[in-house]
């Protein structure tokens, strides 16, 4: 729906094409695990959506129109660099990626998938985290929080097996293909409208996830101990609980 009143204002200012700004992380969302279920995982700005709403808008106008995502062979923490680039350090603070925000203050949970992306780019570039979540800054977490950051974990050591089986670009495509065949998919029917042959997205998306592994590598530790640190916190909130009841 937002991309289609996108694309209606950008016609009506007279533009063909509307540009979209997400990662290629989050605009490709692959799956966390083959048996994870009950996770969110949003394909609004993946390549083919966006393919499908250009051809739907240039068949309702009669011309060419473009959904663009120039940000797609980009992790998040290499978009967040230009802020540390420009000591910009007090913008995220003022922006909301959380997948589910609350509505008491603080609004961002802290422990969905989007709110751990965040704190791994922002971790990964070298840029304080100021934002204010339901976890680490509230007093009382809900439920498990660890359940996303175990998915997007096994994710991680699931691409940097498929990635690390050989040096070869081709052979590492294969790889990661036979795990997540929809990059095929993508590759096929969106690398003309990216300008690049098939071979030049594939070696793209091999770079993407190649710098997303080596980004975890660099503040796995220092994220997981955050949420262990936490857990115990709840743990020892909720033994607490009955006690004083």
């Amino acid at each position: 729906m937002f991309t289609l009143l996108g694309s209606a204002c950008a016609y009506l200012m007279g533009r063909r094409v509307l540009h979209l700004y997400e990662n290629g992380i989050g605009a490709i969302n692959l799956p966390y695990r083959k048996s994870a279920v009950g996770l969110d995982h949003s394909r609004s700005v993946h390549p083919l959506t966006l393919l499908g709403v250009s051809n739907l808008i240039s068949e309702l106008i009669g011309e060419e129109f473009r959904v663009r995502n120039p940000f797609l062979f980009w992790t998040k923490a290499e978009m967040c660099q230009q802020l540390a680039e420009d000591a910009k350090y007090e913008l995220p603070s003022l922006t909301i990626s959380c997948d589910s925000p609350h509505r008491k203050q603080p609004i961002q949970c802290g422990y969905c998938s989007s709110c751990i992306l965040r704190k791994q780019a922002l971790a990964a570039s070298q840029v304080k985290d100021q934002t204010h979540y339901i976890v680490s800054h509230a007093t009382r977490p809900v439920g498990d929080i660890r359940l996303y950051l175990q998915h997007m974990l096994a994710q991680v050591s699931t691409l940097k097996g498929l990635l690390k089986y050989s040096e070869n670009a081709a052979t590492q495509w294969e790889s990661l293909t036979k795990r997540f065949p929809e990059l095929d998919d993508i590759v096929d029917r969106t690398h003309k409208v990216e300008g690049l042959t098939s071979l030049e997205m594939r070696k793209c998306l091999i770079r993407l996830y190649q710098t997303y592994v080596s980004e975890w590598d660099t503040v796995e530790s220092q994220i997981s101990g955050a949420f262990l640190n936490q857990v115990s916190i709840q743990q020892v909130s909720q033994d607490f609980q009955p006690a004083i009841q």
